[in-house]
């Protein structure tokens, strides 16, 4: 049988690509996670009726159109 110097090695390079793999796939998670954050996804935590009553209290919206989207909120789908 004829030696193959590559054989001494082998058996730790399945734990290297299992660990590249790994880091990839953590990488990957956390650009999600940080897309998501900073989109204030998971952290906004507010009702959708605080968040209208926010924008009408910067002057976003007039009394009309927050009266409106108020109503539309309450509404049963």
């Amino acid at each position: 049988m004829p030696y193959y110097p590559m054989m001494d090695w082998y058996p730790f390079m399945g734990f290297w690509m299992n660990f590249i793999w790994l880091i990839i796939i953590l990488a990957i998670a956390y650009f999600i996670y940080k897309q998501i954050k900073s989109e204030k996804i998971l952290t906004s935590g507010k009702s959708a009726e605080d968040l209208l009553a926010e924008r009408y209290a910067k002057g976003e919206l007039t009394r009309e159109q927050y009266t409106q989207m108020k109503e539309d909120i309450k509404k049963p789908n």
